[in-house]
């Protein structure tokens, strides 16, 4: 399966400045946390001796912050949206199940995750941004790249045995706590050296996959 690329624009030593500092803001602020890491603590990981380097691409470390979202989130929803039409030229629409959908949703994520660091850096970013904490910063990517997701949940709905649309608000909150939450602990497995963790990919996906349809089945 395909995975989404992560954004980029721009060409020589300009854009390799830039692409250090968002690889380097990424890093940090998923194992460190928003708040603990600070510009200067950037600019170092990145080996920038200009202290105003983040000020001249980014503005602060807010707008460094959407420039991230935006190279990760824009490349997910166009990934989620090639897999929903593909597999919905091959079943019709009315004929995805509800576990075709959370996998549409959950897996270019998830296997971009496992395939690559820079993406396990972000995971564990992003699990900060969707939670309560991440209230602050939710103005960033809240409407703004989501369609694609927008568009797969309103059709889990229809599969759903709740009647009740609060209950359904919060299953879904769950499942995608769950899925990123998973994909942190993942992330913390697997370690700064790539280790191998005991459950295989394809077995840790399928999991995944299962848990989270479970989550939505659930019926009161």
């Amino acid at each position: 399966m395909s995975k989404p690329a992560a954004k980029i624009s721009g060409t020589g030593k300009s854009e390799r400045t830039r692409e250090a500092l968002l690889l380097a803001g990424e890093e940090l602020m998923g194992w460190k946390g928003i708040e603990a890491t600070s510009v200067r603590d950037i600019n170092q990981k990145a080996k920038q001796k200009n202290t105003s380097a983040i000020g001249y691409y980014f503005q602060n470390k807010e707008g460094l912050l959407q420039a991230i979202l935006d190279r990760r989130m824009v490349p997910l929803d166009d990934e989620r949206r090639r897999r929903w039409d593909a597999l919905t030229a091959e079943k019709g629409a009315k004929g995805l199940t509800l576990r075709d959908l959370v996998e549409i949703q959950v897996l270019p994520l998830a296997e971009a995750v496992l395939a690559e660091p820079a993406w396990r850096n972000y995971v564990l970013l992003l699990a900060q941004l969707v939670s309560a904490h991440g209230a602050p910063y939710q103005h960033l990517w809240r409407d703004k790249y989501d369609k694609t997701s927008g568009e797969i949940i309103a059709a889990m709905r229809d599969h759903m045995p709740t009647p009740d649309d609060a209950l359904w608000r919060q299953q879904v909150s769950d499942m995608i706590t769950f899925s990123i939450g998973s994909l942190c602990e993942r992330t913390y497995a697997l370690g700064p050296s790539g280790k191998t963790p005991e459950l295989s990919d394809t077995h840790y996906l399928s999991h995944l996959v299962l848990t989270a349809t479970a989550i939505l089945s659930v019926s009161q």
